[in-house]
């Protein structure tokens, strides 16, 4: 546990490094439409735009134009105005951009490539503890059952209930912090696309 905490702290550290770095270059002044009524709406045009790319990309495989499409869907899946986004997908189209024309990846995208990457472990990390998680749960109310019905001599299924009580606390303090990580990682994906497209506009 405690190198994957190193390892969260130096990833972070460089992104932010990064992203700092960048804030010289640009000013923030875009403003959050998060909370705007016709999210429906942008979430159609955002669903109808990824169907469009997915199609061109199985239907030229490698041409410039896919190229384009992959760095499209990287984008649109990793958009923080995208309610439906998937750093998952986002992840798998920049690094398909990426294999297909390594001559024009420059900083930002290997940056950009760094955090997907760090929060495609993370988020595989918090679906594994969350299955234990759940596995522990299972056997700790098995515990308690077998417990009420056994009489209060039975210590061993105490100390049980008492081991699994607190293997369950640590997983649960761990889980916590890796979706407080991953939360940061997302908000400095977005601050990062939010840059980018203020410096290419």
């Amino acid at each position: 546990m405690q190198t994957l905490t190193t390892k969260t702290y130096v990833t972070l550290l460089s992104v932010l490094a990064f992203w700092v770095g960048g804030c010289f270059h640009t000013t923030n002044s875009v403003t959050n439409t998060s909370g705007s009524p016709n999210r429906p709406s942008a979430d159609k045009k955002y669903s109808r735009e990824i169907v469009q790319l997915n199609q061109l990309i199985q239907q030229k495989s490698k041409s410039s134009t896919t190229k384009e499409a992959h760095l499209k869907l990287a984008r649109l899946y990793a958009d923080h105005n995208n309610h439906n986004r998937n750093y998952q997908k986002a992840l798998k189209h920049l690094q398909a951009y990426i294999r297909l024309d390594k001559s024009k990846v420059d900083g930002d995208t290997l940056n950009w490539l760094a955090s997907l990457k760090e929060i495609d472990r993370l988020s595989k990390e918090i679906n594994t503890q969350n299955r234990q998680l759940g596995k522990m749960h299972k056997k700790l109310n098995q515990s308690k059952n077998e417990t009420s019905a056994l009489t209060r001599t039975n210590r061993k299924l105490r100390r049980e209930e008492i081991n699994l009580r607190d293997k369950t606390r640590k997983l649960e303090e761990s889980n916590l912090k890796l979706q407080k990580t991953i939360e940061m990682l997302k908000k400095l994906d977005q601050r990062l696309e939010e840059k980018r497209r203020n410096f290419n506009n």
